[in-house]
């Protein structure tokens, strides 16, 4: 079967990297022999599969602040007489052709493949890459549980990875995601996006907020350095043993 392969290098890689540069560089020879047989074991698709998953929510990241740009130049058009009688009215703002027939649409399918891709990031690196390490590297056992536990212990907010498995249980599951403007202040005019659980949501519980999306971006990319810094902390441990 002919195929044409494009080269996925991924621009998010160092931290895998960085932590297989030190498995190589080990002064355990049970750790450089099992480093050595990475290439044959699971682990080198997993570890693959995580660096293209982290790389992609860069991508969905540019889609979502390029379409909330073109929205921003559809809202610079209307005057803030007419987006008030909109809101006071409770009246569905009707966006121009052509970003009328699309818009809408597009930023709802970055916003779902926002949790979907964030949450399958997630899920690769701790119910897939790191049980398969430890069992690889250590020969031991691990669940997605202890992942979440070991960044607890180091004081990072894991309340963003359950919020995110809701999240996207509900948008996958059981409803479709709707987009409004939430107006934050009219002197000067400040809208948030807001993604909505129910066409008419009836509190503040039925809406999620950009700024809750972007909570969920920053704490998941909190979430590797000290990841890494107990891998390391591992290794040294496995050293010392074998000394």
């Amino acid at each position: 079967m002919d195929i044409l392969h494009f080269d996925f290098t991924p621009p998010w890689s160092s931290w895998l990297r960085q932590i297989m540069t030190r498995l190589r560089a080990s002064s355990s020879t049970t750790l450089r022999e099992r480093m050595e047989k990475w290439g044959d074991s699971p682990l080198s698709e997993i570890g693959l599969a995580l660096t293209t998953k982290v790389s992609t929510l860069g991508a969905v990241l540019r889609l979502f602040n390029s379409l909330m740009a073109r929205l921003d130049e559809v809202l610079k058009a209307k005057t803030d007489q007419e987006l008030a009688e909109l809101v006071r009215g409770n009246a569905a703002m009707s966006i121009p052709r052509p970003e009328g027939d699309t818009l809408p649409y597009d930023i709802l399918v970055a916003v779902d493949a926002f949790f979907y891709e964030f949450r399958s990031a997630y899920e690769i690196l701790s119910q897939k890459f790191l049980p398969e390490f430890f069992q690889h590297v250590f020969g031991e056992k691990l669940n997605g549980d202890q992942v979440l536990a070991w960044l607890q212990a180091r004081g990072v907010s894991t309340d963003w990875a359950r919020e995110l498995r809701r999240h996207r249980v509900l948008f996958f599951h059981h409803t479709a995601p709707w987009i409004a403007l939430q107006v934050v202040s009219w002197e000067p005019r400040r809208f948030e996006l807001v993604v909505l659980k129910k066409i008419l949501p009836s509190g503040p519980e039925e809406m999620i907020r950009r700024q809750e999306m972007e909570m969920i971006y920053r704490s998941f990319e909190a979430s590797f350095a000290p990841l890494q810094a107990f891998i390391v902390e591992r290794i040294e441990a496995f050293e010392r043993a074998e000394a």
